[in-house]
């Protein structure tokens, strides 16, 4: 700034301070200050400016003279939520109130909290430049382009319209806010999402998870188990996080599918259930939400050491028939490796007037649903090994034994299964006597 320029605003200046301290005293006299202040010929009232125009003496950077024209603009800020890699896009509507005709070319600034010009270059804008007339109403198309590698972060930017500057300030007076926050696109994909399973205390379990690398270039990954904090007293499983062991390799390359091995040792005295997480610290990153992470959820069974005891009675001498069921599932979906999953089975017992009598299976049933496996998983992790999976398996047990009247103890040993149902009956020549269930 030359020295005339600099003699002219020095008057300004010491003007303005004047006026500052006039309204200062006001307060200060009255008690009171209703939130309007009066620079040139613009009223600033709760965060909004009131008249068209005002003498700022600064445009484009430059002590100057001149009035400025506040023209209307709506919406006045616009927030979006992007993954990386798409796109989004709105519309803002210019009103020219002057009375002059305007050529507006907008264009996307920094504002004083974004510190980088990110979105300037994911943006477009439509028209580029047009002329609007003096009341007129011009619509904008304003296009976000993310790109795949762009980081998580909330984005700020604001679209000028004019290059009108507001006093001693960057900020644009004729412009709309525009706030972004980007989601990172994932780097990988997980066969699943979790991996939940009923354990017996004392074995040790191995589980194979396929992850594939869907970013463009190749990725680091370190796989680290971390217990939920929500843990109470019903997680009793007894097991650090470091004794579970995961084998997997350090890097993927673009495209590629690897496996990732978990294994899992049960402690004899494990009860209750363990819940948490491995964490895949992609590239060394902090996870922000982008990149999936594998659960973790077991549950210890802990097989009964005496069986289930049912006393009943009968009245005839009708044949009686035992039913005894449970119904199953695999719940690691196929995930697991070993041991493999043993079929349920029931040790029964069946006294009459405190004596042991012969009872054992005349029929056993199994019943179940098959889906295709690409009903739980992408298409990509299908193997052998988990293009089928059966839901819910229905086990049942049938007994006979002759009958006769008098007091009956039925003993139920179960194994491999967590739960399970029975029904007594004794048969008569006019109806079903149904004992028990």
């Amino acid at each position: 700034m030359d020295k005339t320029n600099s003699l002219k605003v020095m008057p300004r200046l010491l003007g303005m301070l004047l006026c500052l301290a006039l309204i200062q005293a006001a307060c200060a006299q009255t008690g009171q200050f209703d939130g309007n202040l009066v620079f040139g010929n613009v009223t600033y009232e709760n965060g909004t400016y009131e008249n068209d125009t005002f003498d700022t003496g600064f445009i484009d950077g430059n002590v100057t003279d001149g009035n400025v024209t506040v023209h209307t603009i709506n919406p006045t800020s616009f927030s979006m939520y992007m993954v990386a890699g798409n796109s989004e896009k709105f519309t803002v509507s210019f009103k020219n109130e002057g009375n002059e005709t305007l050529v507006v070319t907008p264009k996307v600034v920094s504002t004083s909290n974004s510190g980088n010009d990110t979105i300037r270059s994911w943006t477009t804008i439509s028209p580029m430049n047009v002329t609007v007339e003096p009341g007129a109403l011009q619509d904008f198309t304003v296009n976000v382009n993310v790109p795949r590698d762009a980081e998580s972060a909330n984005y700020q930017a604001a679209i000028a319209f004019t290059d009108d500057l507001f006093p001693y300030s960057t900020e644009y007076v004729n412009s709309m806010k525009l706030d972004l926050f980007v989601q990172a696109s994932p780097k990988i994909e997980l066969q699943a999402s979790s991996i939940s399973d009923t354990v017996k205390a004392g074995q040790e379990y191995e589980y194979r998870m396929k992850i594939k690398n869907v970013a463009d270039k190749d990725i680091t990954i370190d796989p680290k188990v971390n217990r939920y904090a929500y843990a109470n007293s019903l997680d009793t499983f007894a097991l650090s996080d470091d004794a579970i062991v995961i084998s997997a390799p350090s890097v993927i390359k673009a495209g590629d599918i690897a496996n990732i091995i978990i294994k899992l040792p049960v402690p004899e005295n494990a009860t209750g259930s363990y819940n948490g997480y491995i964490d895949m610290n992609v590239d060394k990153k902090a996870n922000d939400g982008s990149n999936p992470q594998i659960g973790l959820y077991f549950n210890a069974m802990q097989q009964p050491t005496v069986p289930y005891v049912k006393i009943f009675n009968t009245t005839t001498t009708a044949p009686i028939a035992i039913d005894i069921s449970t119904d199953t599932y695999d719940p690691a979906m196929g995930l697991r490796i070993s041991p493999k999953n043993e079929e349920p089975s029931f040790e029964v017992k069946l006294k009459y007037n405190s004596q042991f009598v012969s009872i054992y299976p005349t029929k056993i049933t199994q019943t179940s649903n098959v889906n295709t496996g690409e009903y739980y998983f992408p298409a990509w992790a299908l193997d052998d090994s988990t293009i089928y999976q059966n839901t819910n398996n229905h086990y049942v047990e049938t007994y006979a034994v002759s009958g006769a009247i008098g007091t009956w103890e039925l003993q139920i040993m179960p194994k491999n299964t967590a739960s399970f149902g029975y029904s007594i009956t004794s048969e008569n020549q006019d109806k079903n006597q149904h004992i028990s269930k």
